[in-house]
């Protein structure tokens, strides 16, 4: 199955004190790199959420992000720093021995005093924590991955029709290849014909004309290249991680062809050789996205 590198996935649970959501945005990487925003107080349930990514996900920069919302009816408290308060009041005091001040003070300005009165923040459970990342980001990968597979049906598609293309490139080459020793030899011939006749030179032309056809056979390459066609398909095909296979197979491809355009300089020849270039450099570039 192909599947795409780039995505995104969201996953949210509630717990008794807080809502949790957690945030995936997946993009085209050459190995796997994860990224996390936890709080420093969240480090293990981080850990948890990198160990959960990697068994999930081969390769791409991952970037996890958490949102956290702490529901109303959770009960709170505030804290009173009755020392600094009493030393306030006792500035005030001083103060308004020549300052004109009002003896009493509102709840207002006693909030604005910094650091009197201070809300006390909930302190949540490791454990309650940790089910929570749990829940939430294996909802996010599933999310991620499936739309990863949507995009990875449209990449399958595109690659099976560039192959099809490939493949009548690779046919007119097959075609037209053996065309480029016979106008060799009738160009040999028409040379040898102005200068002299006679069977030392029919021999020496022979001779000349096999070494030729040697020179610039590509069997071999058009039969690697059936091989890599057929390495193509089944790939396409396999459930697993295939990028950096099918990378691999693209650039033996490349090999192949460009041998061929080096061996036979025939212009129907050359002109197939240049299409398979183009169309295999699209390829690429679609191997790119791919997981």
């Amino acid at each position: 199955m192909v599947r795409s590198m780039t995505g995104f996935g969201r996953g949210v649970t509630t717990t008794k004190h807080f809502q949790l959501t957690v945030e995936i945005r997946a993009v085209n990487h050459r190995f796997l790199e994860i990224n996390t925003k936890f709080p420093k107080e969240w480090m293990e349930s981080e850990v948890v959420a990198k160990k959960m990514l990697s068994d999930a996900v081969s390769r791409g920069k991952i970037d996890v992000i958490i949102f956290l919302k702490e529901l109303h009816d959770t009960e709170q408290t505030i804290q009173i720093n009755w020392s600094l308060l009493n030393a306030f009041l006792q500035a005030k005091k001083e103060l308004s021995q020549t300052v004109p001040m009002e003896e009493k003070w509102t709840m207002q300005e006693i909030v604005s005093l910094d650091q009197v009165l201070q809300v006390e923040k909930i302190e949540f459970m490791q454990d309650e924590i940790i089910e929570a990342v749990k829940n939430a980001l294996a909802e996010a990968i599933q999310n991620l991955i499936a739309m990863r597979d949507r995009e990875g049906q449209g990449l399958q598609q595109v690659m099976l029709q560039y192959k099809k293309d490939l493949e009548a490139q690779i046919a007119e080459i097959r075609h037209y290849a053996p065309l480029a020793v016979e106008k060799y030899r009738e160009r040999l011939m028409s040379r040898l014909e102005e200068v002299a006749s006679g069977q030392t030179l029919d021999d020496r032309l022979l001779t000349e004309v096999a070494i030729y056809a040697e020179r610039i056979d590509i069997t071999e390459e058009l039969d690697r290249l059936d091989s890599h066609f057929n390495q193509l398909s089944e790939t396409l095909n396999e459930n697993i991680a295939i990028g950096r296979k099918l990378d691999f197979i693209m650039q033996e491809m490349n090999r192949e062809i460009n041998t061929i355009g080096s061996k036979n300089q025939s212009t129907q020849c050359s002109a197939a050789v240049v299409q398979a270039k183009t169309i295999l450099e699209k390829m690429r570039e679609q191997v790119q996205n791919i997981e």
